[in-house]
C-alpha cells in the first residue's frame, strides 16, 4: 500500500510540475535517487524565485554539482573541482561525457566532449576525455594528439600526463612513458592505476627496485586488486635475481 501511495504522489508531483513549469520538461525523469533529487531542487527553486531569473545559471550548476557529489568517480570529482558556477553548461557536458564513458558509450562520450570544446576551446578536461576515448579505440596517435592539446591548455593537468604516459607505454616507448607517468603522480598522488602503469614501465627498462616500490604502493591503495599484488611480487623477485646476477658478474 505504501509503495502505491508513493508512486501516486510522484505522479501527481510530476504532473503539477509540468503543468505549472513547462521548462521542467527538459529534465529526463527516472525514479533514481539522483534524478528525484534534481526534481525536488528545481521545484523548490521555482517556488522561491518566480520573479527572479537572474540566478538561473547558479541553480543549474547546483543541480549538476549535486549529481557529481553523488557520483563515485575520481574523474567526475576532478571535473567538479576544476569548473565552477561560471560554466554550468560546460560542467554539464563534461559530466555527461564521463558518465557515457563509464557506461562504455564511447560515441556519446566523444560527442559531449566535443560539445564542451565548442563552448570553450581551452577546455582541457574535454581534450582529456577525447584522448581517453581514442585510447580505448586503439587510436593511439589521435589519443596522443588530444592529450597534447589538453596540456597546451593546462600544463599542470595530471590526468593528461597519465594519458600520455599510457599511450607511450602501449607503443613501447617506456622511457617517455616513465617521464610522463612520474609527472602525473608528482602532480596528483593516490591513484593506484597510475602507480601500476609506472611500475610496468619500470619493469620494461629493468628498474626493478623502482618497479617494486611503486607497485607495492598501488597494492596498498587498492588492497583488493590481485594484479597489483602479483606484479609487485614479480618485480621484487626480478630485483633479487638481478642483484644476484650482477654480483656474480
Amino acid at each position: 500500500m505504501l509503495e502505491v501511495l508513493i508512486i501516486l504522489f510522484l505522479g501527481l508531483a510530476l504532473f503539477l510540475l509540468l503543468r505549472h513549469y513547462p521548462e521542467a520538461k527538459e529534465i529526463k525523469f527516472s525514479l533514481s535517487r539522483i534524478d528525484f533529487s534534481r526534481f525536488q531542487k528545481l521545484l523548490i527553486y521555482k517556488r522561491r524565485n518566480k520573479n527572479n531569473n537572474s540566478v538561473i545559471p547558479s541553480i543549474q550548476n547546483a543541480i549538476v554539482m549535486s549529481d557529481i557529489s553523488e557520483a563515485n568517480s575520481q574523474s567526475q570529482a576532478r571535473i567538479a573541482k576544476v569548473f565552477n558556477e561560471k560554466n554550468p553548461m560546460l560542467l554539464s557536458c563534461l559530466y555527461k561525457a564521463e558518465e557515457a564513458f563509464q557506461a562504455n558509450d564511447l560515441r556519446e562520450s566523444e560527442h559531449q566532449a566535443l560539445d564542451a570544446i565548442a563552448k570553450d576551446k581551452r577546455c582541457s578536461e574535454a581534450y582529456v576525455m577525447i584522448g581517453k576515448v581514442a585510447f580505448f579505440r586503439g587510436e593511439f596517435s589521435d589519443s596522443r594528439e588530444a592529450y597534447s592539446a589538453a596540456l597546451k591548455c593546462d600544463k599542470n593537468l595530471a590526468e593528461a600526463y597519465f594519458g600520455m604516459g599510457r599511450v607511450e607505454a602501449r607503443e613501447d616507448n617506456s622511457t617517455k612513458a616513465i617521464d610522463y607517468l612520474e609527472k602525473a603522480i608528482g602532480l596528483e598522488k593516490g591513484n593506484a592505476e597510475w602507480y601500476f602503469e609506472l611500475g610496468k614501465s619500470y619493469i620494461e627498462v629493468r628498474q626493478y627496485a623502482k618497479a617494486a616500490k611503486v607497485l607495492k604502493k598501488a597494492a596498498s591503495i587498492d588492497i583488493d586488486n590481485k594484479d597489483y599484488k602479483s606484479l609487485a611480487a614479480e618485480a621484487e623477485e626480478k630485483q633479487r635475481t638481478h642483484s644476484v646476477y650482477s654480483r656474480l658478474r
